[in-house]
């Protein structure tokens, strides 16, 4: 690297917005995310020395940001996070958004969702990020336009965030794993009106299941429409 110190400090301070914003989004606190994203700074700046391609600095800040937020989490030994390897790869904010669903899923968890996709979309997640097949040729070998290609991915990319949401919920009290195992499909409008309303319902009364679907929703994304939380 041929930045000279100060440079290389300005060039990691100059990513502070967007390492608070992470904080927040990790943190749901405006205050702790300033906390965070201030150690975290802090850290990068410390190791500047170590770093050795300044296009990458945005992205070291942004794991150290995840690394702080971690051990404050191990440090309260409070709220903890379902599903916490999956905690570890949450994405940084760069990243495409099929990067982002493949980033953010730990291995075991999305190998064991793959199962539990239907066919097609077993083979669109495979083509698309096994082979590593761009949208153009992956048109060619649906026999499909590139737009079409496109969005049967992003249907899949749903479907397998959803399974892996449903098979991390599914460890939680066995008086509540028939709600569990539908949060993915709850979170993404797939349920009938009955089975909506009692799932909301469920969520209203069960303080646990309430907690896990929030950090089920902060560790894959809140993307899609929340249902309300009661639905009439």
């Amino acid at each position: 690297m041929d930045a000279a110190p100060e440079e290389l400090y300005l060039l990691i301070a100059q990513y502070r917005d967007d390492a608070v914003r992470l904080a927040r989004r990790l943190s749901r606190n405006t205050a702790e995310a300033e906390d965070l994203a201030q150690t975290a700074l802090l850290n990068v700046l410390r190791r500047a020395e170590y770093i050795h391609d300044e296009s990458k600095i945005r992205s070291y800040l942004l794991t150290a940001v995840r690394n702080v937020w971690r051990n404050s989490l191990r440090a309260r030994g409070g709220r903890r996070f379902v599903g916490s390897d999956a905690a570890e790869r949450l994405p940084s904010t760069d990243l495409e958004p099929e990067e982002q669903v493949l980033n953010a899923l730990d291995i075991s968890v999305a190998g064991a969702a793959m199962e539990m996709l239907s066919k097609t979309s077993r083979e669109i997640i495979e083509l698309r990020y096994g082979e590593q097949l761009d949208y153009h040729h992956l048109s060619e070998r649906l026999g499909i336009t590139p737009v079409a290609a496109r969005q049967r991915v992003h249907r899949a990319r749903e479907e397998l965030v959803s399974a892996c949401m449903e098979k991390v919920a599914e460890a939680g009290p066995d008086d509540c794993r028939d709600v569990r195992i539908r949060l993915g499909r709850y979170h993404r409008g797939l349920l009938s009106k009955p089975v909506r309303v009692q799932l909301a319902r469920h969520l209203e009364a069960c303080a646990s299941c309430a907690s896990c679907y929030d950090q089920l929703l902060d560790l894959y994304g809140r993307g899609a429409t929340r249902p309300g939380r009661l639905e009439r």
